[in-house]
């Protein structure tokens, strides 16, 4: 299993005013608010520690919407094998912003700093799918010098792949080398984590230049989509 703790963060502001449109813009008018998101900002820079553990696992077969592991677990559902269908491996890994983030908005809450408690959660959101997507880009760039392919990458309860998965990523990961846990309702600490799946194979997958978010649940109703979608940006 490897980890990796070098990832390159960034808050730009100009994307998270294009994010919540003017109103943002004219709230941020007012001195005191303005402050608060300043505050937000700095803290994030402050308390975000991030971190992902990854592997890879050789696929046995194919079950329909599931797939088998060599050692005999198995996952998948939804679009899951339609993604990675082809696939020779799997990538599973779980990616975290740290306790930090946590423990600092539980105690902005408790002195009643709503607005700094609303901006920071936002930016871990943010942070995290930041680690999700640098990493994707990772594993791209290395199975690409190896003349293989990768599949997009799908993470459990985002689609009809279900969230009971959790359990079985981290059966087959040690997240404990990055202090994350999974509760017995599939909820992941620190809140700020996802877990994730990307197929590995000799030939493209899927169908190219779909990403995760063509796959979500959600897609329909998403705030993100006039910013291009979670590749080019995410808050909350």
């Amino acid at each position: 299993m490897d980890i990796k703790r070098d990832f390159q963060l960034e808050f730009d502001e100009q994307t998270y005013f294009d994010f919540h449109g003017e109103r943002m813009a004219r709230l941020l008018e007012r001195p005191s608010v303005r402050s608060q998101f300043e505050q937000a900002m700095a803290e994030a820079a402050e308390v975000v520690q991030p971190a992902a553990c990854f592997s890879a696992f050789s696929i046995k077969r194919f079950m329909h919407e599931r797939v088998e592991l060599v050692g005999g677990a198995r996952l998948g559902g939804g679009p899951f094998t339609e993604v990675i269908g082809g696939a020779e491996q799997l990538i599973l890994a779980v990616c975290t912003v740290g306790n930090g983030v946590d423990a600092r908005l539980k105690e902005l809450q408790k002195e009643g700093q709503r607005f700094t408690v609303l901006v920071l959660d936002e930016l871990a959101t943010w942070a995290v799918d930041q680690i999700r997507q640098q990493l994707c880009r990772q594993f791209e760039a290395e199975q690409r010098s190896q003349g293989s392919y990768t599949s997009t990458v799908l993470s459990p309860g985002e689609s009809a792949w279900s969230v009971s998965d959790q359990s079985v990523i981290f059966d087959l990961l040690n997240t404990s080398v990055i202090d994350v846990t999974l509760s017995p309702g599939m909820v992941m600490y620190p809140l700020k984590s996802l877990s994730m799946a990307m197929g590995i194979g000799p030939s493209p997958m899927g169908q190219p230049g779909l990403t995760n978010c063509d796959y979500c649940s959600m897609k329909d109703r998403c705030k993100y989509v006039r910013l291009g979608g979670h590749a080019v940006a995410s808050l909350s």
